[in-house]
């Protein structure tokens, strides 16, 4: 008798984990999918570093110049504009002090343009700049963009950004940036 009261007490207690088990698989949640608003880069990366792109919705890019002439930017809250920053970081090795190596990308549009279709000197429309961090001493700092093209369409995905540019006055590394994003 208490052989069998054993057997049913482990029976019970082996449908209680099962059923315990399954309830806790059913309640957990897969990892939620990039957002609407989480920008896609489908451009290359150099390998030897991470790039990245940040959509700065209601936010207005303010070009501002040192005593020295240098430029360097702001960012502002702003309703009807949105800032797009890509940005390069290059992996360099800790113990080095000045190893550090970024290029930046920064520009802004209004938040009503579905489609811009921008080159040359045109692309100042939107204060397109380049930057380069660096211990590269005379080849650092901000610059205005003036030679490329820049390209925003709507599509049913979103909006596809490409933007192919040279800055001439400085070495770069980032030439052309492909993106997504709502």
């Amino acid at each position: 008798m208490l052989v069998r009261q054993m057997k049913h007490k482990t029976t019970t207690m082996k449908k209680f984990i099962l059923v315990f088990l399954l309830g806790f698989l059913c309640s957990c949640k897969a990892q939620k999918p990039l957002s609407d608003t989480s920008p896609i880069l489908s451009s290359e990366c150099p390998t030897d570093g991470t790039c990245e792109i940040e959509i700065l919705k209601n936010k207005q890019l303010l070009l501002l110049y040192d005593d020295f002439g240098g430029m360097y930017y702001d960012l502002k809250d702003h309703e009807g504009t949105t800032v797009i920053h890509y940005q390069y970081n290059k992996t360099t090795q800790a113990n080095l002090q000045d190893g550090h190596y970024r290029e930046d990308l920064i520009f802004e549009i209004k938040n009503s343009d579905k489609s811009l279709k921008l080159s040359d000197l045109a692309l100042q429309e939107t204060k397109l700049i380049f930057g380069r961090q660096c211990f590269c001493r005379g080849e650092t700092g901000y610059f205005k963009v003036e030679k490329g093209s820049l390209l925003l369409e709507n599509t049913k995905e979103g909006q596809q950004l490409q933007v192919e540019f040279t800055v001439g006055k400085i070495p770069q590394l980032i030439t052309q940036i492909k993106a997504k994003f709502n």
